[in-house]
């Protein structure tokens, strides 16, 4: 029967060998159908330490132009040691809702044409992650327009510290 240590110690050495690449996948019910496709994703840096400073390198497909206000509603949570917490939503960085991306979003060209556009989010993270030193985050970000044109992205296995 293996000891507690070294049980411990597998469990320790298991979880730095998980940390990884980020995943992503565009979401909902038919994911093709949303007229807002999450081609490529880049988190820099990856993992990322809170507080500080992190780029979110996106390309996407937009197969129409955005009718505005585009709503955007970010579904965050944090996992550490088997626990699952949301993230609030603290100086407009978390779970938040935003009424219209394109006022929340200072760097986003707007309104947002038809075609690929390659868009560079800069974040300044300030919030505290109700966890210990390290977590895994998965968000989930959907948008609607005010004339139902829709996105949904989920991004899993992004690796965070404090």
């Amino acid at each position: 029967m293996p000891s507690i240590q070294l049980i411990v110690l597998i469990f320790f050495i298991s979880s730095i060998a998980v940390q990884g690449q980020y995943k992503f996948s565009n979401c909902g019910s038919n994911p093709s159908n949303h007229h807002i496709q999450l081609k490529d994703l880049q988190i820099i840096p990856h993992p990322f330490k809170v507080p500080g400073p992190v780029l979110f390198r996106l390309n996407i497909d937009v197969s129409e132009d955005i009718v505005h206000p585009l709503q955007t509603a970010f579904d965050l949570k944090a996992t550490a040691f088997l626990i699952t917490v949301p993230i609030k939503c603290e100086d407009g960085v978390g779970s938040c809702t935003y009424p219209d991306w394109c006022v929340a979003c200072s760097t986003c060209s707007c309104p947002v044409l038809a075609g690929n556009q390659l868009i560079e989010i800069p974040m300044n993270f300030t919030a505290s992650i109700p966890i210990g030193s390290k977590a895994t985050v998965t968000a989930q970000i959907e948008f609607r327009s005010d004339t139902g044109q829709t996105g949904c992205v989920r991004i899993t296995d992004i690796d965070v510290r404090k």
